[in-house]
């Protein structure tokens, strides 16, 4: 990349890099917030060479993170309960930001890490 002067790189932080979530651990969002602030970085001594830096970072997602436990009925009902959107996501839904950094179309983002949470972060709707 830095021979060509261009590039992306895309790094999966998680919303656990941005609030205390005690039933995910300690270990898990220390790394998170590290990865992020390591991203940070990354983009700012990559930045001269035209090479963007960015993170996704995803609330609550069907995964096997943790064990799987967000493919229970049980867990997904919690979630809808405080998840603006009233559910959780799959990951096809993470294609188009990764789409969006990957492409021309995101030229002047760099540094950046964008939450995709149905809205979690912001508190609960209704």
């Amino acid at each position: 990349m830095k021979p060509r002067k261009s590039g992306r790189i895309i790094v999966t932080t998680s919303v656990a890099a941005l609030v205390i979530e005690g039933a995910i651990g300690a270990a898990y969002m220390a790394a998170k917030a590290a990865a992020a602030h390591l991203m940070r970085n990354a983009a700012l001594e990559l930045a001269k060479y035209n090479i963007l830096v960015n993170a996704i970072a995803p609330g609550p997602f069907i995964t096997n993170i943790g064990g799987g436990h967000v493919h229970t009925k049980e867990v997904q009902e919690g979630f809808s309960k405080v998840v603006p959107l009233h559910r959780v996501a799959s990951t096809e839904e993470m294609k188009g930001l990764a789409l969006f950094l990957a492409s021309p179309a995101s030229s002047f983002v760099t540094g950046s890490q964008i939450v995709i949470d149905g809205g979690m972060q912001v508190g609960v709707a209704d």
